[in-house]
């Protein structure tokens, strides 16, 4: 009974085993499938995120480039000197006049590095004004040279749409003479219909835009995962990283065909609705169209259609799958050793536990001291930071000490040179006295030491002004109570001091003082606080030698409080910077030297000291002067 007994337990025991066995297979290849799925998904999606970021950029370069075009076009077309009015039509016209309408096509031309032709043609195709430009020059193409352009495609869609309104051809290969100019010129054709009633020529304004360069702009953003490429409404490529597939249409390649290459990814383009498109076979694309130019009075696009995909390096999903199968066969192997691990040492358990639990009590005495590290670290962070903080107010003080002494050395070494020249005049006048005075002498000379004197003086009260300025601005630096200040004397003494800084930048400043510019506060911290805008404006957004302007408006608010903004017509401030531009040692700009604390100390001196608020106002794409605002507001009391 005892051995039955016995073997019906063993045989219970094995068939738990098998059971648990089974349960750790199928669990482990259920984990491994979803580790595969969450892997393939996961890398899936970030090639696509990062292919729908590419293309979202290369579609607004598009439109930013079409835009202009069309607005440069019409422009240009807006000029009186090619407004009929009561004057003659182009046949009745002297040569004075055809010569300030070629003039006027020449300087507008030059003005667009991108412009390569402007041409005006009449009705019947024949150029009347044709301006050719090349490396910033301008050619004015003689009367007898002028070609008729009947057959040309652009010409026939141009004249056939309604005065006034522009038409953008398609993206070709420019050609002179029946042939395309080598080394190629991509090139897009915006027309402008001019009619009779108002022009002096019935027909179009046309105007070459050379697009070599925005194309080489283009070929920068594309990348191994995200390659780049353009295709006409006949699935021709007019940009394809191997440039030896561009331009079949223009090279009279019929073969250079996306639908020759590959017919299912061609379809899919061709099937595409307003909406983004994925396309898959062995590779990954992303398809839209780029977005076209809207004519409301004919209500119909202003040019042809251009399909744009994104493609990703060879066999994409290949190595994605193969890599996800990695991952998980590596899943499936370490649960299923796990599994047989666990089974193996069901029995002790116990004896583990209580290891794991003297393990955690270990660890956690570690924890704890490591946590006391952090403190202590964290305090030390703390004090570099405020060491830091008074770093910069030091050297900012030591800028402006470098400024009043480079402002003063020119009053001074004024002086010092009409003091010698006195002293000059003086030795000619004793010397007169031994030898012999003359009237003319001494007039000369007292007329001298009065001049030389007088220059003195003047120089001696610009340096008083000067030390007087730098005297005042350092007590209220170092001045820790509120008293009545005036903001507009602040900033003035502030901006004589950062004269030195300034004068050599071609970045100018301007101030508005609009109302009652008098508050109770502390106006060493309000200049330390300008000042530190000023910096951060010359420092970061503009280029070296780029020219721009800071404004500085002090007006009252309708709530009683005085509003400080400083505003720069620089390059703006994205808005993924502006979430951390506050924070302490973030700077754009390390490489320079700066350590990111000049923004962070404005916030807490207007924040904690000033007990005022500031706000930052900023975006690159704003149409307005200025990109980047910081507004200070400060209680009057």
């Amino acid at each position: 009974m005892e051995k039955f007994d016995h073997k019906l337990s063993v045989s219970l025991n094995n068939k738990q085993i098998y059971v648990k066995a089974l349960f750790i297979i199928v669990a482990a290849g259920v984990i491994s499938f979803l580790v595969y799925w969450q892997i393939y998904q996961a890398r899936l999606t970030l090639v696509q995120d990062y292919q729908d970021d590419k293309l979202s950029l290369v579609q607004t370069e598009f439109v930013k480039e079409l835009s202009s075009i069309k607005k440069l076009t019409q422009v240009l077309a807006d000029n009186k000197n090619l407004k009929r009015g009561n004057k003659l039509r182009y046949m009745f016209r002297d040569r004075e006049s055809i010569r300030s309408i070629n003039d006027y096509f020449v300087n507008f031309g030059l003005l667009s590095p991108i412009i390569s032709q402007i041409r005006w043609i009449d009705i019947t195709g024949n150029e009347r004004f044709r301006v050719d430009f090349k490396n910033g020059e301008a050619k004015v193409v003689k009367q007898k040279e002028l070609q008729n352009k009947m057959s040309r495609y652009y010409f026939r869609q141009g004249i056939s749409i309604e005065a006034p309104d522009s038409f953008l051809s398609r993206i070709d290969l420019n050609m002179e003479y029946g042939s395309i100019v080598e080394p190629y010129e991509p090139t897009i054709r915006v027309t402008y219909r001019t009619s009779s009633s108002e022009f002096i020529v019935d027909g179009l304004i046309i105007i070459n835009f050379n697009l070599s360069d925005f194309f080489q702009k283009i070929r920068n953003y594309s990348s191994e995962n995200a390659q780049i490429n353009i295709v006409n409404k006949d699935g021709y490529w007019i940009f394809n990283n191997d440039k030896s597939k561009e331009w079949g249409f223009m090279l009279g390649l019929p073969e250079l065909t996306i639908a020759n290459y590959n017919p299912s990814l061609w379809e899919s383009m061709q099937n595409q609705q307003e909406n983004t498109v994925r396309h898959f076979d062995s590779n990954i694309y992303t398809l839209d169209k780029l977005p076209a130019l809207f004519s409301k009075r004919h209500n119909e696009t202003l040019n042809e259609v251009i399909y744009i995909y994104i493609k990703s390096k060879d066999k994409l999903i290949n190595n994605i799958r193969f890599a996800a199968l990695g991952y998980a066969g590596i899943s499936g192997v370490i649960l299923l050793f796990i599994g047989g691990f666990i089974l193996y040492r069901e029995y002790c358990y116990t004896k583990a536990l209580k290891d794991l639990f003297d393990q955690l009590r270990t660890e956690k005495v570690e924890l704890d001291s490591v946590n006391n590290q952090l403190s202590n670290t964290i305090r030390q962070q703390q004090l570099l930071q405020d060491s830091f903080v008074e770093a910069q107010k030091l050297s900012s003080l030591g800028m402006l000490v470098a400024g009043v002494a480079h402002e003063m050395n020119t009053p001074i070494g004024g002086a010092i040179i009409s003091v010698t020249n006195a002293e000059s005049v003086m030795s000619r006048l004793n010397e007169g006295i031994k030898t012999g005075l003359t009237k003319s002498l001494l007039e000369n000379s007292v007329s001298s030491l009065d001049d030389n004197l007088g220059l003195a003086r003047v120089n001696l009260d610009k340096a008083a002004v000067l030390v007087k300025s730098f005297k005042k601005m350092a007590i209220d630096r170092n001045n820790e109570e509120f008293i009545e200040c005036n903001i507009e004397t602040i900033i003035k003494e502030l901006l004589i001091t950062l004269n030195s800084r300034l004068k050599t930048s071609k970045v100018k400043i301007k101030t508005l003082f609009n109302d009652n510019c008098t508050l109770k506060s502390r106006p060493g911290i309000i200049s330390q606080v300008i000042e530190n805008l000023i910096m951060n404006a010359l420092n970061h957004a503009f280029e070296e030698n780029q020219s721009g302007e800071i404004e500085i408006k002090v007006e009252e608010s309708d709530k009683g409080d005085i509003n400080i903004s400083v505003s720069d017509s620089g390059c703006g401030i994205n808005q993924q910077q502006q979430s951390v531009i506050f924070e302490p040692f973030h700077t754009s700009a390390r490489g320079k030297g700066n350590i990111g604390l000049g923004l962070y100390m404005v916030s807490q001196w207007v924040t904690k000291i000033l007990k005022g608020q500031l706000v930052l106002e900023s975006d690159p794409q704003w149409e307005n002067k200025f990109k980047t605002r910081f507004t200070i507001t400060l209680p009057k009391n």
